[in-house]
């Protein structure tokens, strides 16, 4: 590996970082964004952000590969130890098996060729993607990408395919909370209205992408119990949300005491309540 990227002004310590790391493997490896994000301290966004900049300054290479009807299957990308200059974005209209074990790592003839390490980025349908691969979102590429890619982040968030095995889960339902998630975390808007105020994109997506199958299965069980009470559905899953992982706790916690305090479990019947509106009399 050569250090002249290490010299290199115009990019940040964390580029610099990430690229190092990178050529630092055997070539040919294998790259995603969710791997680098496991060997890194930083998330996927950050990991994002740092392979834009590489692509901005010619460290990394992009072409992309279509089938048949046009439609993008593939992305690979280039990762070179020197800026690679003039070097244009490749398309490949047609790509008949975009699932390959092992990226092509035959070397440009060159005098002094420039080591690299190749990203193989597939972007298949739901129901063949495979968790090893997460499609890379670049400035230019589509925004059915990184929809779909924040969309594979979301389920393994939310336990999905365990969800599935159980003969109870509401799939359309999930669908809906999803493709809600989705379109907030996906939003190019600057804020996004959360319970009547505008709250910033990053903050909500933030939120967002810390909810897990547990925060889901609160907000269903809140609308379960107050279905007349909703009348802008969208709305209220937003701010449901948005909430989760701050109310959740106080919300169980409530029913454990209500059960403890308001039932007689001897008798299986519940306990009358009463009030001393003497203690309200003093507060006043």
């Amino acid at each position: 590996m050569g250090n002249t990227h290490l010299r290199d002004k115009n990019l940040s310590l964390k580029a610099v970082g990430l690229l190092s790391k990178m050529l630092s493997f055997n070539d040919g490896w294998q790259f995603s964004t969710r791997g680098l994000a496991a060997l890194c301290k930083e998330g996927p966004d950050a990991i994002l952000s740092a392979l834009k900049e590489l692509e901005k300054n010619g460290y990394l290479v992009r072409h992309r590969g279509r089938d048949d009807k046009g439609r993008m299957v593939s992305t690979e990308f280039d990762i070179y130890e020197t800026p690679q200059a003039g070097l244009p974005h490749r398309d490949n209209p047609h790509r008949e098996n975009p699932d390959v074990e092992k990226p092509d790592v035959e070397k440009p003839h060159r005098e002094n060729p420039a080591q690299r390490n190749t990203i193989q980025v597939i972007t298949q349908e739901r129901n063949t993607l495979s968790k090893n691969y997460q499609s890379i979102n670049l400035d230019g590429m589509d925004r059915m990408d990184e929809r779909s890619e924040y969309e594979e982040i979301i389920k393994e968030n939310l336990d999905y395919d365990l969800l599935c095995q159980d003969p109870k889960f509401d799939k359309d339902r999930f669908r809906e909370i999803m493709d809600i998630m989705l379109d907030a975390v996906c939003s190019t808007a600057p804020t996004i209205r959360i319970n009547g105020e505008d709250m910033p994109q990053q903050v909500v997506k933030s939120r967002f992408l810390k909810l897990n199958s547990s925060h889901i299965e609160y907000v269903l069980e809140a609308m379960n119990k107050n279905p007349s009470d909703i009348r802008n559905i969208r709305a209220y899953l937003l701010t449901a949300l948005y909430n989760a992982s701050l109310t959740i706790d106080n919300y169980y916690s409530a029913l454990v005491n209500h059960d403890f305090y308001g039932q007689d479990r001897s008798a299986g019947a519940r306990k009358p309540k009463t009030y001393d509106y003497s203690l309200c009399e003093d507060t006043l």
